[in-house]
């Protein structure tokens, strides 16, 4: 389960530093970090997409288990291409 606390400014900023940071410059990397404070708290993302705690929790496993084949099939297209799985 992810914890949202109340804010998804913190989630978000660690996944981007993870993932997308270490190949933008500073310039892109400043400009992310401005973008995060324009973030909704979680009660008022869940407010704008119309849901609760519940039914967002099954929305997003509804959207987990149609992701699944995808990624099945992007993993497999790098693979054949020797494009690895290691980005």
């Amino acid at each position: 389960m992810v914890y949202w606390g109340n804010s998804l400014k913190n989630p978000a900023s660690t996944a981007y530093a993870q993932v997308f940071a270490p190949y933008h410059g500073w310039a892109i990397r400043k400009a992310v970090a401005a973008g995060m404070y324009a973030l909704p708290t979680k009660a008022q993302l869940l407010k704008k997409l119309n849901e609760d705690e519940t039914s967002a929790r099954i929305q997003m496993q509804n959207y987990i288990a149609a992701l699944a084949p995808v990624v099945t099939y992007i993993d497999k297209l790098f693979l054949s291409r020797g494009l690895g799985l290691d980005w």
